[in-house]
């Protein structure tokens, strides 16, 4: 009997290994498609890829950390876009497709 490997829904990079014949009703938190946003990349790859991204994250935030403090009076636009910038690990597609976040006007 073969093997095939479910992908969770919500968290890409985690997966396991079943039976072929497995009933994937079992596991409700899986599905055997990896994906679109899988293809052709190993699992290093896309975990490079994520570090990757989260440096440039990071970057960003910590380039704009001091225009949020207090005294600066931080407009709604600058903390959306920050919490854009926090909440883009969690977009469907990351890291190979980035959320559309809104440019900050300077």
């Amino acid at each position: 009997m073969s093997d095939k490997i479910i992908w969770h829904k919500t968290e890409r990079r985690k997966n396991i290994v079943v039976d072929a014949d497995a009933d994937l009703s079992q596991w409700p938190d899986y599905e055997e498609e990896q994906g679109e946003h899988h293809l052709g990349h190993t699992q290093e790859e896309l975990e490079e890829m994520d570090r990757n991204c989260r440096k440039l994250r990071n970057a960003e935030l910590a380039r704009t950390d001091y225009m949020v403090l207090p005294d600066q009076n931080p407009t709604q636009e600058l903390l959306d876009y920050r919490q854009a910038l926090r909440d883009a690990p969690a977009y469907e597609g990351w890291p190979l497709e980035l959320p559309p976040i809104a440019k900050m006007s300077e």
